[in-house]
Formats: C-alpha cells, structure tokens, sequence
C-alpha cells in the first residue's frame, strides 16, 4: 500500500510541478532578463516538486497515521469490557512506512531534475 501511495504522490507532485513550471513562465523569462543562470528554472523546479512532494507524503502520512490510531484505540476500547479480558491490540508507529516521507520526495525531486530543461526559449514581451 506503500508502494502505490508513493506512486500516487509521485505522479501528483509531478502534475503540480508541471503546472507550477507553466505557471511561472513569465517569471523565469524575467529571471533570465535580469541575468540569472540557465541552472535557476532546474533549481526552482526542484524545490517546488520537493515542497510539493514533501507536504503531500507528511500529510498523507500524518492521516493515515492518525485514523489507524484512532481505529485501533476504538477497537482496544471494545475489548476492554469482554470477559475473559483479551489481549490488546498494540499501537505502534510502522517506521519503514513512514520512512516512504524521506524517499518520495527524493525520487520526485531527482525525476523533475532529470526532466526539467535548464535552457529557456527567449521570449519578448509586448509592451502594449
């Protein structure tokens, strides 16, 4: 479930990337104008697909962590009144599944780096 969850994110921080990109290509001409280096469009595109990626895997982790806690306290609440007393259900962290908030935001930033050109067609803006 991992897996595919970090699939999903993948594929949306590359949607909201592109979008971002698209966005904010008037802003890069200006970059340009002014003297920044071919290397700026890269670098930003790399932080916005490593932003978006990051708070997209920290929230959905953070949710999915929250409601399984929650069902499993409801769950262990239930048990509490039968008799003979049964053993509880643990509520433990699964540390390899949160560490999908370390790496899915990694492979999202090393595909947008891999996919992102640096060179930027230069543009003239009408002034009317």
């Amino acid at each position: 479930m991992a897996a595919v969850a970090g699939l999903i994110t993948l594929g949306a921080a590359g949607i909201a990337t592109g979008l971002a990109a698209a966005d904010g290509r008037g802003d890069l001409v200006t970059l340009s104008a002014v003297g920044a280096s071919p290397g700026v469009r890269r670098k930003l595109s790399l932080s916005q697909s490593g932003v978006i990626a990051g708070l997209g895997t920290a929230l959905g982790v953070v949710a999915g962590l929250g409601a399984s806690a929650a069902v499993l306290f409801a769950y262990n609440r239930t048990l509490m009144y039968h008799w003979p007393r049964e053993e509880t259900y643990p509520i433990s962290v699964p540390w390899d599944t949160v560490a999908v908030v370390l790496v899915v935001p990694l492979v999202a930033m090393l595909g947008t780096g891999l996919l992102t050109r640096s060179r930027l067609p230069i543009e003239r803006r009408d002034r009317t």
